[in-house]
């Protein structure tokens, strides 16, 4: 059984992980990709835990959990609540009772609203571990149809701008794209970006597959209007590590429509892989990949991975826009770059040019010399 701790500050998060790490038996473990969980435990206090859960329940109606919050006043379907302060105890039995379905939690339904969306715009699935979605078994995704897709072209038109692109939705959620600085500016929390990622957006209507999620809205600012508007209401990340980590949340195995298996792609260089979560696979696909441009089919012939895996990684790269199609066999697959002199030579390569354009001494004036 699968647990995922969902919106909770640094101090709860460490405290939970304590507890199911040191209190509970095998048969629990931690994980953090919701995608995955079989029970979320969230902290309805924390700004935007309620809509973070809906979403993530819309796409996953079997998904149990537990809300903790001071305030119980108001019932969140789908969530067994629970008042703070909370023992160790207490959570546990939780766990164990929705993990049994001693509680009627289980048995509740998303809102009408989510079903019938999710009936039209298709509800994402969990994927099984125990299964490897392929590409030739269908396993595309439209980017344009997500989150993903947005911000890829939003960031593309601020960069022709010359400006910022401010990408909100889901009532105060926004994402600032800013190229010229390579940072991405959020009021996300991490599970809400988990769970935002997998939502699917219909492409004729403004709504979503998640309860209240309109199509993202796009406009374009200069830089001194956006740190004056959302300089204390964003915390900023990394261009290049908040795209590879959506990216790979957004593929959960599948490729980008148009991406062929046995074409042969390169990567531009190693992600900074310290700052985002990863597998161990994740890293040999890498080490890999970044010697040589290679097909992905190869990759994961050649390790003995899933290819769901090696997809993965390659939708998070090229999110990140770190790869790219090679170049024909007859081509360099990367041009080496043109050197040109340095104007201030130093004092070696002075001597070395002075040598080197000396002429060879004949046999006569060796001759006159030893004379």
């Amino acid at each position: 059984m699968k647990i995922c701790l969902m919106d909770m500050d640094d101090r709860t998060k460490r405290s939970m992980v304590l507890v199911l790490s040191h209190r509970a038996d095998d048969s629990m473990t931690l994980t953090e990709d919701v995608s995955e969980a079989d029970i979320a435990v969230l902290d309805m206090d924390h700004d935007g835990a309620p809509q973070a859960f809906q979403a993530v329940h819309a796409c996953q109606p079997g998904l149990r959990a537990i809300g903790l919050t001071a305030n119980p006043g108001q019932p969140q379907e789908g969530v067994l609540i629970i008042r703070k302060p909370i023992s160790a105890i207490r959570l546990l039995e939780a766990i164990q009772k929705l993990a049994s379905g001693e509680t009627q939690a289980e048995k509740i339904l998303a809102a009408d609203a989510a079903s019938a969306l999710g009936a039209r715009a298709g509800s994402i699935k969990r994927r099984s571990t125990t299964t490897t979605p392929t590409a030739q078994g269908g396993q595309f995704f439209d980017m344009g149809a997500y989150l993903l897709g947005t911000i890829l072209d939003a960031a593309a038109e601020a960069g022709k701008r010359d400006a910022v692109a401010v990408i909100s939705f889901y009532g105060d959620r926004i994402v600032l794209a800013d190229n010229k600085s390579g940072l991405i500016r959020t009021n996300l929390s991490s599970s809400q970006a988990r769970a935002f990622a997998i939502s699917s957006l219909e492409a004729d209507t403004d709504v979503s597959a998640t309860v209240g999620l309109q199509r993202p809205r796009v406009a374009y600012i200069t830089q001194a209007e956006a740190n004056a508007r959302y300089r204390d209401k964003t915390y900023s990340v990394p261009q290049e590590i908040f795209m590879w980590s959506l990216g790979a949340m957004t593929s959960r195995g599948r490729l980008p429509v148009g991406t062929r298996t046995d074409e042969r792609v390169y990567l531009r260089r190693w992600p900074n892989m310290t700052r985002f979560s990863h597998s161990d696979n994740d890293l040999r696909i890498v080490a890999y990949w970044v010697q040589q441009a290679t097909s992905l089919e190869e990759i994961a012939d050649a390790l003995g991975v899933p290819e769901a895996e090696v997809f993965n990684v390659y939708t998070a790269a090229v999110a990140a826009g770190l790869a790219g199609k090679a170049r024909r066999e007859v081509d360099e697959v990367w041009a080496a770059p043109e050197v040109t002199e340095h104007k201030e030579r130093g004092l070696f390569s002075s001597i070395l040019k002075r040598l080197l354009q000396r002429k060879p001494v004949g046999s006569d004036a060796v001759e006159e010399f030893a004379a």
